[in-house]
């Protein structure tokens, strides 16, 4: 069973957004869109936050849509389709190494500012579905991930614990920080699933932990819950930075690969209306219907978002 994502609920301007909606009659199920076409107004059923329930509804066909986590294995293991999100509704959360300051040095920023560039969102997903899905050692699947990275040819002195919050993403990454650290010479103890934010970073910030994957947009939210986090990865990185700073935290450089909250469609879903952005869900007539948490309707970045950002329908 997936461990709860503790990250989200440290991170309300982060929380997962979807469309909830409740069913109407066949007769208000359509309206006129910008292109003078019938848009589709969509359903919504509650079910979980990413997880097994919103999975399977969509595999079985019961849902068209689902919210899920941009990292998560089943996309690529079921090839899925995740929608671009074209008008930048969601705020970024890309990996990124979280090193106490007193132990950062220039070696050690090589190393895992190599193994960050490395690390896609396609990669991602594979080596959680490996390990999710597949049932294979984190360590394992690291390693193979490992071979094929071009590591800095350099010396890390020191000995470093590296830590991981309680969820694949997580524990997965920390590992790729600590195989790498210890391929460059380094000493590493490994604390994986160590437990929520709120115990890990005072643990990193005492020394307990040296190292742990954290992700951009979170991390700052759970600092400063008014945090001005938005799609801009540079901007956002920018504030993150200025606030781990402030707490003895060194932010290295993010990864390409993310964990926010993504809409995602079969493949024959996607071949049926022409699918590839959210934005393509305006061009739909027929009522197609998604599914996510229930708390939906009260998340700005779900209703009010698909409806103001993307100028999608829902009867409410």
């Amino acid at each position: 069973m997936r461990r709860t994502r503790f990250r989200l609920l440290a991170a309300p301007a982060l929380a997962l957004a979807l469309v909830a909606a409740a069913c109407g009659d066949d007769d208000d199920t359509s309206t006129t869109d910008t292109t003078g076409g019938e848009q589709a107004t969509f359903e919504f059923v509650p079910l979980d936050v990413g997880g097994p329930l919103t999975k399977s509804a969509l595999e079985k066909g019961d849902i068209d849509i689902a919210l899920l986590f941009s990292s998560d294995g089943a996309i690529a293991k079921n090839q899925w389709v995740a929608l671009e999100d074209d008008e930048a509704l969601q705020a970024v959360d890309n990996f990124i190494p979280a090193v106490r300051a007193d132990v950062v040095t220039e070696e050690m920023t090589e190393v895992l500012n190599a193994v960050s560039a490395a690390l896609t969102v396609a990669d991602m997903q594979e080596l959680v579905a490996a390990v999710s899905l597949d049932g294979e050692n984190p360590a394992d699947v690291a390693g193979e991930f490992l071979a094929d990275v071009t590591v800095p040819d350099v010396a890390v002195a020191g000995d470093f614990v590296v830590g991981s919050a309680n969820f694949a993403e997580s524990e997965i990454t920390a590992e790729l920080y600590a195989q790498a650290l210890e391929a460059a010479g380094a000493g590493v103890e490994k604390k994986l699933s160590f437990g929520a934010r709120d115990a890990y970073i005072p643990a990193l910030q005492s020394g307990e932990l040296d190292i742990v994957p954290e992700f951009v947009g979170t991390l700052a939210y759970f600092f400063d819950a008014n945090a001005v986090v938005s799609s801009d990865l540079d901007a956002s990185l920018e504030v993150s930075r200025g606030l781990a700073e402030a707490e003895g935290i060194t932010l290295l450089e993010p990864a390409p690969a993310d964990s926010v909250n993504t809409f995602v469609v079969t493949q024959e879903t996607a071949d049926e209306y022409e699918l590839a952005t959210v934005s393509d869900l305006r061009g739909v007539t027929d009522v197609l219907t998604l599914g996510g948490p229930p708390e939906c309707p009260e998340r700005p970045l779900c209703l009010q978002g698909l409806i103001d950002t993307y100028g999608l329908k829902f009867d409410v």
